[in-house]
């Protein structure tokens, strides 16, 4: 199970509010996805990658507990994200420290991290496959992403 998690900054004109993209691929197609506008405004932009980090937490954590139940096994769940900010909050309590305004729901991936449930790991801004949930692609890069979540006909 590949999952791949990103976000936009303010791309709502009207409200400036963020949107959260994640996508879960199994055997090269995508079985799971969302693209939601988050609850809440944000001023940095580390913190919309956290947000939306959380949200695939969530999910993955659901997924993990959904293929355990069915006996298909589960390991720590590696996450693929783009924004090293978001990843060093996820990683480390210090920096948690440093963010304390950022809301407690969110900080549930830094406790999942430390339990060794859930992995942070980057990829290049250019192999964003989520980034098709998030965000107006021009036409080149909308058909590599809907073919890597195995959507090309």
């Amino acid at each position: 199970m590949v999952r791949y998690s990103d976000s936009d900054w303010a791309g709502d004109p009207a409200t400036r509010g963020s949107t959260t993209g994640y996508v879960f691929l199994l055997g090269g197609a995508a079985f799971s996805w969302n693209s939601q506008l988050q609850r809440t405004v944000t001023v940095l932009s580390v913190e919309v990658e956290y947000q939306a980090t959380a949200a695939v937490v969530r999910e993955a954590l659901w997924l993990c507990k959904l293929t355990g139940d069915l006996g298909l096994g589960s390991n720590a769940i590696e996450i693929w994200m783009d924004s090293q900010g978001a990843m060093s909050m996820g990683n480390n309590l210090i920096t948690l420290v440093r963010s304390k305004h950022i809301d407690v729901q969110h900080h549930l991936v830094w406790g999942r991290v430390s339990r060794k449930e859930v992995a942070l790991s980057c990829y290049s801004t250019d192999d964003k496959v989520a980034d098709v949930l998030t965000k107006a692609l021009g036409e080149i890069k909308f058909r590599k992403c809907i073919m890597e979540m195995g959507l090309a006909i």
